[in-house]
């Protein structure tokens, strides 16, 4: 289960969830909606599925086809702003109707017992069908029930626009490891004010095995911190997910997630021979619209989100559609601009100086950031923290935005510095702790950032210096600052 915020997140959001998996010959999907209410044991308004459900089916690195499990994205609208839902999701038998699934019962706490809400779940081999699939690392939730379908949850809608305060956790690259584990963790457990989470790409590393999203979103729901939480995701490079001997790309990244389109995806095969280097992907690739860049309006924020690999070129629609989008912001009303990005426009790290996708960012994207004083841009790739000065085409410039990289969300912690010495528009950096960060917009001109170190990285404990073998760096245990608005300066 996972959440994400509609078109208006003070009166919309969907609720996404996965039932069983589509691999029986004939089978019809399960039949969900959802029950919801102002009171925990009062959900008096149900919403039926808006759209048959999507799966999709592929080949596992064993030459096995993978059959995903159902994706269920049903958008509740008319809601109040900043206000309390309880929501109860309710799944049955399609040829029941809808009728029948509205008289499910619904629960009010947690079983003490593992059980089988769905009654689809399925296992290898005969296993014991009350828990989960038994899955491959990286995450391994077989021992843990599956999470109950039918239990009353809740999720906050958005203040209206232009009311705060607001805050927004950011992570990167987060992936499904133990130090994914910790990071996801920390987040459930100093989740107070928190809003809305942002995963700025590289979201499950599958390394080509589907099975392993499957065990991406065992880790969310063991947490069950996107459950409350609305999650909006950003497209990375390990989010491709071409095949050797195919030609698909995008295809979990669009399936699984539901974020506010600005309209359906375009989405065409990629004909590419071979296995595509996910360390350095050919750009553009031919995927427009649905969850490549979107946006959306959050209190006193506006949240741009683009796709990296999506053509950035002054003719494209993803470039077309940004700037049409940050002209038309009315910054008396919303008068913060996030905008994220996989890909980061500033690097001190020795590592994806030269991806066409942060060349075309640069060189395209970066003016029109300027121009319309956005504040912050949010990326990842790079598995380190930076945190820039105020800076415009390479120079500092104090109504340029904020570069933060905070892409040492799980994966992994590792990359060299370029040089010993920063460069000037280099505020704070750090490669050798894992952690993720948060924003808290406290009114129309002053907003606290804030980076949260977890754990060192156990493989590079130190920072480094590219081509200085012996030469270590203190890491950096601490960071936070306040950003005067831009854009009123």
């Amino acid at each position: 289960i996972h959440l994400a915020v509609g078109h208006d997140p003070a009166h919309e959001m969907t609720i996404s969830f996965a039932t069983k998996y589509s691999n029986s010959e004939g089978d019809n999907a399960p039949l969900g909606g959802v029950h919801i209410g102002l009171e925990e044991d009062k959900l008096d308004r149900f919403v039926p599925e808006q759209e048959y459900p999507l799966h999709y089916k592929e080949k596992n690195p064993d030459g096995k086809i993978y059959n995903s499990p159902y994706q269920h994205h049903i958008s509740i609208d008319g809601l109040e702003a900043d206000t309390t839902y309880y929501y109860a999701i309710v799944v049955g038998h399609r040829d029941d109707g809808i009728e029948a699934l509205e008289k499910r019962p619904i629960k009010h706490s947690h079983s003490t017992a593992t059980e089988d809400v769905l009654s689809a779940t399925k296992t290898v081999d005969g296993g014991d069908q009350r828990r989960r699939r038994l899955l491959p690392p990286h995450y391994d939730g077989s021992e843990l029930p599956c999470i109950e379908g039918q239990l009353v949850r809740s999720f906050k809608t958005a203040p209206k626009r232009g009311e705060g305060p607001v805050s927004f956790a950011v992570i990167g690259d987060l992936g499904q490891f133990s130090f994914s584990e910790e990071t996801i963790r920390h987040l459930r457990d100093n989740k107070e004010g928190i809003h809305a989470a942002i995963l700025a790409g590289d979201i499950s590393y599958n390394e080509f095995d589907h099975r392993r999203w499957d065990t991406f979103f065992d880790m969310i729901d063991d947490t069950e911190i996107f459950h409350e939480i609305p999650l909006h995701i950003a497209t990375g490079n390990h989010d491709i997910e071409k095949r050797e001997d195919g030609n698909v790309i995008f295809e979990a990244y669009e399936t699984r997630f539901r974020m506010p389109q600005v309209q359906p995806e375009e989405r065409e095969v990629f004909d590419f021979p071979g296995l595509l280097n996910m360390d350095a992907p050919s750009y553009p690739l031919p995927y427009d619209w649905g969850n490549a860049y979107y946006s959306f309006d959050y209190g006193l924020a506006k949240h741009i989100v683009l796709s990296a690999y999506s053509s950035m070129e002054p003719d494209s629609a993803q470039y077309k559609w940004v700037k049409k989008e940050l002209k038309s912001i009315d910054r008396s009303i919303t008068p913060w601009v996030l905008v994220t990005i996989h890909t980061p426009l500033y690097n001190t790290f020795d590592k994806h100086h030269y991806d066409p996708q942060i060349v075309a960012a640069k060189e395209n994207i970066e003016p029109l950031l300027v121009k319309y004083y956005v504040n912050f841009v949010l990326t990842g790739h790079i598995h380190a923290y930076l945190r820039t000065s105020k800076v415009a085409m390479g120079e500092r410039n104090d109504k340029g935005p904020v570069h933060i990289t905070i892409g040492a969300g799980g994966r992994q912690c590792s990359a060299g510095f370029q040089n010993e010495e920063p460069e000037d528009w280099v505020e704070a950096r750090d490669a050798s702790f894992f952690g993720y960060g948060r924003i808290d917009i406290k009114n129309s001109t002053h907003a606290e950032w804030r980076w949260i170190p977890l754990s060192a990285s156990v493989k590079h404990p130190r920072n480094t210096v590219h081509g200085e073998k012996g030469m270590v760096l203190p890491s950096l245990m601490f960071d936070e600052f306040v950003l005067e608005n831009q854009y009123f300066l």
